[in-house]
């Protein structure tokens, strides 16, 4: 014997059995479902921002950034050290961009 579940939509306040869509307006009234479908929305979204960010980014950091979480400890340490050294070097060739365009201005 299935279990009789009465939902009333919160939208038009028909009564529903058995059902995850209100047979009226079609709005959606099995909370589960509506919390279910919101998350897979806010995933969605989560991973078009991330590849997003990611083409903003050259492969040179993604590549890093992936090797400094990567499971195996001497990698893991080895990519540290010479993403610290990138940084370094990036920063200083900005000190120097910033240095000559100042003195030439």
């Amino acid at each position: 014997m299935a279990n009789k579940t009465y939902r009333t939509c919160q939208n038009c306040g028909t009564e529903n059995l058995n059902r995850n869509y209100c047979k009226q307006c079609g709005e959606i009234i099995n909370i589960n479902l509506k919390r279910k479908l919101k998350r897979e929305q806010e995933a969605k979204k989560k991973i078009e921002l991330q590849k997003r960010e990611d083409k903003k980014k050259n492969r040179i950091t993604i590549f890093f950034e992936n090797a400094k979480e990567h499971e195996n400890l001497m990698i893991r340490y080895t990519a540290k050290f010479f993403y610290s050294i990138w940084v370094i070097v990036i920063a200083i060739g900005s000190f120097l961009a910033l240095l000559f365009g100042y003195i030439a201005a």
